[in-house]
């Protein structure tokens, strides 16, 4: 049994399926850590679906922005952005099936690995985690999203997507939720700017890459694995947080990586 880790997929199938095959990946026995975005900006979101729910039982995954987008799509029937390819997932007989699929899913998971007679305790989230958070509280914020998201679907989905004008607090759900699938930096009190998508040459004055802050949890786990930020180019200079989203819908290549050994796969981006 083996565990891998997947950066954003975006509906680039067809580079997840090469990937695949070249570590040699059995549902049967080995497990894939999937870093949220899952879909959209690649063609092939519908078949990305597909072949996750189908292999249900072999996936551990986290939504990422790209995924709520879809879900608010789905259920609030909002307009789609000129940017998306969501049009066949949104339009597929199975799109209630994915649907409610995806409103079961985590924004923060961890479990333990073992490697060589030694455990290993990894997290997962798809953009970051605030500084003051520990394990049990991001465990904790997950739970509130998940128990609120399958509640009333349509109802938290417009809440979270309108525009909240409040101040930030590391106590709002709706920030925290913002913080896990949307940040790249903060400023020297943690507080994040999501406005901010460039590369880090280009990070505004007294601002840092969110995984710079001295992060609470990292006492509690030996990796953190993330994807969202592709101009990272999967590189943090930090041994212990592992940047996933490596650009494959931007042309660029697709990241799997073993986790036990942190050993990475390059995938290039296949031409349409």
């Amino acid at each position: 049994m083996t565990d891998y880790a997947v950066g954003d997929i975006q509906g680039c199938f067809l580079e997840l399926k090469k990937g695949l095959e070249k570590i040699n990946f059995d549902p049967k026995k080995d497990f894939l850590w999937i870093t949220g975005d899952l879909i959209n900006r690649g063609p092939e979101s519908l078949e990305v679906m597909n072949f996750v729910f189908e292999n249900k039982n072999s996936m551990h995954l986290v939504l990422g922005n790209h995924d709520l987008h879809f879900l608010n799509l789905f259920y609030n029937q909002t307009k789609m952005k000129k940017e998306d390819t969501l049009k066949e997932l949104l339009n597929s007989s199975k799109a209630n099936i994915y649907a409610e699929f995806l409103i079961n899913q985590p924004i923060f998971f961890n479990k333990e690995i073992s490697y060589r007679k030694k455990n290993i305790s990894i997290a997962m989230v798809h953009a970051g985690i605030p500084d003051n958070l520990d394990l049990d509280q991001c465990n904790s914020i997950s739970e509130d999203f998940s128990y609120k998201i399958k509640k009333n679907p349509k109802k938290f989905l417009k809440k979270i997507f309108k525009k909240d004008s409040g101040s930030y607090s590391s106590k709002k759900l709706s920030n925290n939720l913002n913080f896990f699938t949307r940040v790249r930096v903060c400023n020297s009190q943690g507080k994040p700017k999501f406005s901010f998508k460039d590369s880090p040459k280009n990070i505004p004055k007294n601002y840092m890459p969110w995984f710079n802050r001295n992060l609470k949890i990292l006492k509690e786990i030996d990796l953190l694995i993330f994807g969202h930020w592709a101009a990272l180019a999967g590189k943090t200079k930090n041994k212990n947080i592992k940047a996933l989203d490596t650009g494959c819908c931007w042309g660029k290549e697709l990241t799997i990586m073993r986790l036990a050994d942190k050993k990475k796969y390059k995938i290039k981006s296949i031409k349409r």
